[in-house]
């Protein structure tokens, strides 16, 4: 295909049809993380899901072997079970890429579906036998670092629905994500609005494993002020994760709402030096 400044109506019209992330390879983490703390991370009017003073935190580090937007790249992320009226779904605090298909990736993703993306230094997804490890690093700290042991989960009462797939018998579970669109302009951001990102997942392999987690923060990246106060347990899979649909639930019609969300929201998608200091001025 020949590069061109001026793409065909019927090309314009395929802009990331029937997206997918397909043969994914890697793993998915639960635990729990203290509600009122979680409280503090999610901006309104998001609730994060409360049981017993806690809240689900999820995890997953995969390489993304097969997209259909993208050659491979490697990808992880971390987030809060929320809701807002009756939508329920995962609250992303960051995601990160890195590998070839990195940057359509992460482009196609914040600017179509408002998923906060980032291009990180290095992903690792690796299993040796019954012993797994995946990390993310970004500006030389290690954001997450999960070691798995296949067999059983840590928690004896954890289970899963794709538990039992298998190649000839994939099983097809719900999912969803909570996010956030915006537009910029001179003045700063405007026009926000809440999607629910409606995310299938087609599993064709998962092993529940018992897993340990460590998250540390970058100077732009403040993973470590999450606190796990108990490991639910971690799967190794592979899966495919497909986009059913987006639709607008909510709106900010106030300025002062859309900026208080952004305190929330930057950190996940911009680093400090964005923030333009005394020194950087030029006038």
């Amino acid at each position: 295909m020949q590069a061109s400044y001026f793409i065909a109506a019927e090309d314009l019209g395929n802009f990331m049809n029937g997206a997918a992330m397909n043969w994914q390879y890697g793993i998915q983490f639960y635990g729990l993380t203290n509600t009122e703390k979680a409280r503090s991370m999610v901006p309104p009017p998001l609730e994060v899901i409360e049981e017993n003073g806690e809240t689900i935190f999820y995890a997953y580090v995969v390489n993304i072997r097969e997209p259909t937007f993208a050659p491979w790249y490697m990808e992880g992320g971390i987030g809060l079970m929320t809701r807002l009226g009756d939508k329920t779904g995962v609250y992303f605090l960051g995601l990160q890429l890195s590998g070839p298909g990195a940057l359509m990736g992460a482009f196609s993703g914040r600017e179509s579906s408002g998923l906060p993306k980032k291009l990180c230094d290095r992903i690792v997804v690796d299993r040796t036998g019954d012993s797994g490890r995946c990390f993310i690093e970004r500006k030389g700290v290690r954001l997450l670092d999960i070691e798995l042991k296949i067999g059983q989960y840590n928690d004896p009462g954890f289970a899963q629905p794709q538990e039992g797939c298998s190649r000839e018998q994939p099983i097809v579970t719900p999912g969803g994500c909570l996010l956030h669109k915006y537009r910029m302009n001179a003045q700063g951001f405007a026009d926000m609005e809440i999607v629910y990102y409606d995310s299938p997942s087609r599993f064709y392999g998962w092993e529940p494993a018992t897993a340990t987690i460590a998250l540390q923060s970058s100077i732009d990246d403040p993973w470590g002020e999450v606190v796990i106060d108990k490991v639910l347990g971690a799967g190794w899979m592979v899966s495919d994760n497909m986009v059913s649909g987006m639709d607008t639930i909510y709106r900010y019609d106030d300025p002062g709402a859309i900026t208080r969300a952004m305190q929330h929201l930057f950190a996940g998608r911009y680093d400090q030096c964005t923030l333009t200091r005394e020194h950087q001025r030029y006038e």
